[in-house]
């Protein structure tokens, strides 16, 4: 978070002395006001994200929004064109994200981005789910762990089959959509999901002894939606 912040006080330090120097030689013509001073509640959060986000175009629709505000309410431009512009910056950067994915697996009419990472010697599953129903298979690979996004959707991680390896993680985040973790059966969980306004439901049959391995660990968080674990 300190390096996250001096990079953001450094580039507002250097757009602000790049300003000044403009219009110091007249390139620019402008007069100090607080006018619009509440758009920076909009992009300071965006600049936040697109230093610690990995989705980095999220962020920049948001800085790009945050500053048509910022000039709508300084009459730079008029608010009509500033809501045109913003509708047309935000269907660019849904385009640049679907040109930018890694993988895709389409059922039932959604949309599954997935993609590998390591980390700590780890091969990390990403995915993210979004609109229709998704269901994912690991049968006959080796599991380290996942990182599980789902919105407006329904998402299965079916386990079965799997050789999930100790210490083994998934990490949840769930919003307005509902996701079912099928296990094999026996298998010991950790359980550790915060929810609002949703919840989890252990639905197996045989609950594993946590203390023998391997240990699937169930983390996250879930927002106006479900998580059903079963096996």
């Amino acid at each position: 978070m300190k390096q996250s912040l001096k990079i953001i006080i450094g580039l507002a330090l250097i757009a602000a002395g790049v300003l000044w120097l403009l219009n110091i030689l007249g390139v620019l013509c402008f007069s100090f006001s607080t006018r619009g001073w509440w758009a920076l509640f909009v992009i300071v959060p965006c600049l936040f994200g697109l230093v610690n986000d990995k989705d980095k175009v999220g962020p920049c629709i948001g800085i790009g929004v945050g500053v048509l505000l910022l000039l709508a309410a300084r009459d730079v431009i008029t608010w009509q064109m500033m809501w045109q512009i913003a509708l047309a910056l935000i269907i660019i950067g849904f385009g640049v994200k679907l040109l930018l994915l890694k993988s895709f697996c389409h059922h039932d009419g959604g949309v599954c981005e997935q993609a590998t990472i390591s980390r700590d010697g780890k091969d990390i599953r990403v995915i993210e789910s979004s609109f229709g129903k998704q269901t994912l298979c690991f049968a006959g690979e080796t599991f380290e762990g996942a990182e599980a996004k789902s919105s407006f959707g329904a998402l299965t991680l079916d386990l079965r089959g799997a050789t999930i390896v100790d210490g083994a993680f998934i990490d949840l985040n769930v919003g307005f959509s509902g996701v079912s973790i099928i296990v094999p059966e026996g298998l010991p969980l950790k359980i550790t999901v915060s929810s609002g306004f949703g919840g989890v439901a252990d639905k197996r049959r045989i609950k594993g002894d946590t203390a023998v391995s391997p240990t699937l660990i169930i983390t996250g968080k879930v927002g106006f939606g479900g998580v059903e674990i079963r096996d």
